[in-house]
């Protein structure tokens, strides 16, 4: 059985490599809009507007919303443009929202630049990705999705630390530019020589797809919405998106609220990043030996664990140790949930659909933030509000027990 399990990885690897790099590369690069890197800029932007907590979460959170609105008819557009098109467009998207970002001195540029970093980064290079590997892997779906989401765990182990570097030496804003030219002259060309180097798969599944479906299916949103599997996954992916992006919105306050030093918490990002790699790595090949439709959701346990050692810790270990039980739900939970939804409604379709939990998420994670800050200006601790966020963790894993 181990021979056949490395025959696999061998296989898998070496006939694809390229596409398998694409999905990486473009996972990694998704950082640039997520939250615990946008969240090294927050202390010096709070700065430049004079605003609180819960001002700048409202800001956060109308930036967010605005890109969870939008990322449905855009991410929709994967099922209908070449991969190349539609990469560059995301890309390009990315580098002018960091680029805007770096000269914003008023609040409404500052808005406009996390509304397309949160829909270009965070949204649309993940939802490229994963749409990708979904697509164009069909025997050894789980382990592409996992190979290609290590970019996730990837970034968050170098880029927090390395930003952090250069706005200490060089400021915020240089920071940002610097990560707009990677964006451009890294990122933008390496996905192209991926993809071209992957084109004779890409051409068979479309070829296939042509003559088997002729058109294609049309998924509408509001009849998604209105199935019962809808309601089963939909308060998984909204509770993980909303926990992670409070937590590392105010992990600087956390620690300073627990006595942890700024380089305790900056460092502590490792072991979310190392167990999260362990769990996408890991899950591919029970993805596919056992279906993700079978393993979902039972990676909330090992997520709740770590939510409960916030609650009951606050000796400075405790911060990684949580950190690592969070991250390892998350990546196998990640990947569970994109195999599932190719298994559950069909991969001609999986640009809409992954874009419609896309948008859940991005909800969830503008509404973390805010939340999170009312609770902190009106003096509730952190202890109880993970309290509270556990509680919703077990009621999510219970209801998404139910037959999907």
């Amino acid at each position: 059985m181990r021979i056949g399990f490395r025959k696999q990885i061998d296989t898998l690897l070496r006939y694809n490599l390229s596409l398998l790099g694409f999905g990486f590369l473009l996972s990694f690069f998704s950082s640039f809009g997520q939250t615990f890197l946008l969240s090294l800029y927050v202390p010096s932007i709070e700065s430049l507007l004079g605003i609180s907590n819960t001002e700048f979460g409202a800001i956060y959170a109308v930036a967010t919303i605005g890109s969870a609105l939008t990322l449905p008819w855009i991410g929709g557009y994967f099922d209908k443009v070449k991969p190349g098109v539609y990469t560059l467009m995301v890309v390009g998207g990315l580098f002018a929202a960091q680029l805007l970002l770096s000269f914003s001195y008023h609040i409404l540029l500052v808005v406009v630049s996390f509304y397309g970093l949160r829909l270009f980064g965070q949204g649309l290079l993940s939802h490229t990705s994963i749409s990708t590997m979904a697509r164009y892997f069909s025997t050894h779906r789980g382990k592409a999705i996992g190979t290609a989401s290590l970019g996730h765990p990837a970034g968050e182990a170098v880029l927090p630390l390395l930003v952090t570097l250069i706005i200490t030496a060089l400021g915020w804003r240089a920071a940002l530019q610097l990560s707009a030219l990677a964006t451009l002259i890294l990122l933008a060309p390496l996905a192209m020589v991926l993809l071209y180097h992957s084109r004779t798969r890409i051409q068979d599944y479309h070829r296939k797809a042509a003559s088997a479906n002729g058109q294609g299916r049309k998924v509408k949103a509001w009849k998604v919405i209105r199935e019962r599997r809808f309601w089963i996954i939909t308060p998984i992916v909204f509770i993980v998106g909303f926990t992670n992006t409070a937590i590392f919105f105010f992990q600087l306050k956390l620690g300073d609220a627990r006595g942890w030093s700024p380089e305790w918490v900056a460092g502590s990002i490792s072991a979310f990043a190392i167990s999260g790699a362990v769990g996408v790595a890991s899950i591919g090949t029970f993805i596919d030996r056992f279906s993700a439709r079978r393993l979902f959701p039972f990676h909330m346990f090992i997520y709740g664990l770590g939510v409960a050692v916030l609650i009951l810790f606050e000796h400075p270990v405790a911060y990684p140790v949580a950190l690592a039980l969070i991250g390892l739900g998350q990546g196998t939970g990640r990947t569970i949930k994109d195999a599932m939804l190719a298994e559950v409604y069909g991969v001609d379709v999986i640009g809409r659909i992954r874009s419609i939990f896309i948008t859940i998420m991005v909800v969830s994670t503008a509404v973390g933030p805010i939340i999170f800050g009312v609770f902190l200006d009106r003096g509730v601790s952190y202890s109880a509000i993970f309290t509270g966020v556990l509680v919703v963790i077990i009621l999510t894993l219970i209801n998404g027990m139910r037959k999907l």
